[in-house]
């Protein structure tokens, strides 16, 4: 894994590294490191994700901790109404998440509506799971046939609103209109999705999720550069 700085609230904003592995796309968060996030660094890890693509290793059947080096225990977990795993340590010394079940915590992903289902159908036959890797038929299946989890996209309206609040809470900034920022990050998305040459040239290795994150990431990053 490699080591990435980020900003985590306590008494005072401190920095805190967080551990990533692009190959497995996993992140390790040290004790509640996840929960203490600011928006900057939830936004920062999220172009992390963009950058990496797919995972290029397949995922063990067991995780031991890298503290106490016993066996993580598999966790379901519910962030408001959008439920999501990880792997933690039962001694409290931390957590391991996919980037796909960290999206899922931050809010940052949604399922397709029927008209976007249709016009992927209509696009590409198969896709693969954000989840698992597994290959899913989209004219048959709606959720992976191995480890059920469904189709699932980036949540253009979850992002703005970390945008939103970043700027919010600088002072000396003038928050972007949401509206604006929702509108944006969907076309991009969109036009990413829906991109007839990148589709064949993946046909059936595609994440959809990998494919929206990169493109929101890379319009993330403008944004900062902006600021």
């Amino acid at each position: 894994m490699t080591t990435q700085r980020v900003e985590a609230y306590a008494a005072l904003p401190q920095a805190v590294d967080i551990d990533c592995c692009d190959a497995c796309n996993l992140f390790w968060f040290d004790a509640s490191e996840s929960i203490r996030l600011t928006p900057q660094a939830v936004l920062g890890l999220f172009r992390t994700i963009g950058q990496a693509g797919m995972p290029r290793n397949t995922l063990a059947a067991r995780f031991d901790c890298p503290r106490c080096h016993r066996a993580l225990a598999y966790t379901h977990d519910l962030q408001r109404n959008t439920r999501f795993t990880y792997w933690r340590c039962t001694d409290g010394h931390g957590r391991l998440i996919t980037f796909h079940q960290f999206l899922a915590e931050k809010n940052f992903i949604r399922t397709p509506s029927a008209e976007e289902i249709a016009k992927l159908r209509a696009t590409v036959r198969q896709v693969a799971c954000s989840q698992c890797g597994a290959p899913v038929d989209l004219a048959t299946d709606s959720a992976c046939p191995h480890c059920g989890a469904p189709i699932a996209l980036i949540d253009p309206d979850g992002v703005a609103k970390a945008l939103h609040e970043l700027d919010q809470g600088q002072g000396g900034h003038a928050a972007p209109d949401a509206t604006a920022l929702r509108g944006a990050l969907s076309d991009a998305q969109i036009e990413a999705l829906f991109d007839h040459e990148r589709m064949r040239d993946r046909e059936g290795r595609h994440d959809l999720v990998a494919i929206g994150a990169a493109a929101l990431g890379g319009l993330i990053e403008r944004w900062f550069a902006s600021r």
